[in-house]
């Protein structure tokens, strides 16, 4: 009998046990549904207001179950006052021309620092490094009267150069970490068969090296694209506004607010950047497990 109630008793606790771990594993995962919902509720609100027309006696600051489904806010953002298609595109030019031309700049630069030696090198490198985290505005004076005394105020080449500066020391460091990567006897061999350094760094260190200029291109793109600061310093015609510059605009230019064609603009600037990493996100991973290894 004393066997049997042991037995019933074991039994019995281990049900217990068996029952807080589903209570404990039903808390933890009921916390996350709610943290979920929380988190994506800033995300939820700028597209309910985009595709949907609110009820009349709702305000448009807060969730509202709407009336039915439009695309006028996205006709007024494109075709109306909000003028996205000018914006997308002066954005468009000037983040992809800063991001080829560093790109151009930084492989050359960085197949330099990996396999020259020279004096004040270590220096050299820790100098682009300290650019990189002085603060933007500490430079915006000194950029600005640069630009005004090469006649590129108010000129898209003006920020292009100003982006293409801001992502060099980045890019830079991150090229010459995955060019370090590439074995030098590779080249060596490519020398013997009459190659040049240009033709080695074409056609061999930048094929090998690839993983890493895509994630440093998608990490300096989103970057650039992102940029507000210096394009509303150097710019002052609204038809060269970049598409935050255009944000900024329509957010403070009227003061009944039309927060459905804001959201829907905010929704087209955010595209650009969702679809190159939907579509370049293998570069992104490759090239981060890639540096993890190489700095192994």
């Amino acid at each position: 009998m004393a066997t049997q109630s042991n037995i019933m008793l074991n039994a019995k606790q281990a049900q217990n046990h068996v029952w807080r771990q589903r209570l404990d594993i039903g808390g933890v995962y009921l916390f996350l549904v709610v943290f979920s919902i929380f988190i994506l509720i800033p995300f939820i609100w700028p597209v309910l207001s985009a595709f949907t027309d609110k009820p009349a006696n709702v305000s448009s600051l807060y969730l509202y179950w709407p009336t039915g489904f439009t695309w006028q806010h996205f006709w007024d953002s494109i075709f109306g006052r909000g003028d996205a298609l000018t914006l997308l595109r002066n954005s468009l030019v000037t983040t992809m021309s800063s991001v080829l031309l560093a790109l151009l700049l930084c492989a050359l630069g960085g197949y330099a620092l990996s396999r020259a030696t020279f004096r004040f090198k270590r220096g050299l490198m820790f100098a682009i490094l300290l650019v990189q985290i002085i603060p933007g505005t500490a430079t915006v004076l000194p950029f600005y009267l640069i630009m005004r005394e090469l006649g590129l105020l108010n000129t898209l080449t003006g920020v292009v150069l100003g982006l293409t500066a801001g992502n060099i020391p980045f890019m830079i460091w991150v090229m010459k970490g995955f060019i370090d990567s590439v074995p030098l006897e590779l080249e060596e061999a490519a020398w013997l068969d009459g190659a040049t350094r240009f033709q080695t760094l074409s056609r061999i260190v930048f094929p090998l090296a690839l993983p890493g200029v895509g994630a440093a291109a998608i990490l300096s793109f989103n970057s650039a694209w992102s940029t507000f600061f210096l394009p509303l310093i150097l710019l002052s015609d609204a038809k060269k506004f970049l598409m935050p510059l255009g944000l900024f605009r329509a957010l403070i230019a009227y003061t009944n607010l039309d927060y459905g064609m804001l959201n829907a603009m905010a929704l087209l600037y955010m595209l650009p950047s969702l679809l190159i990493f939907i579509f370049a996100r293998q570069y992104l991973i490759k090239g981060t497990m890639a540096g993890a290894m190489a700095g192994q």
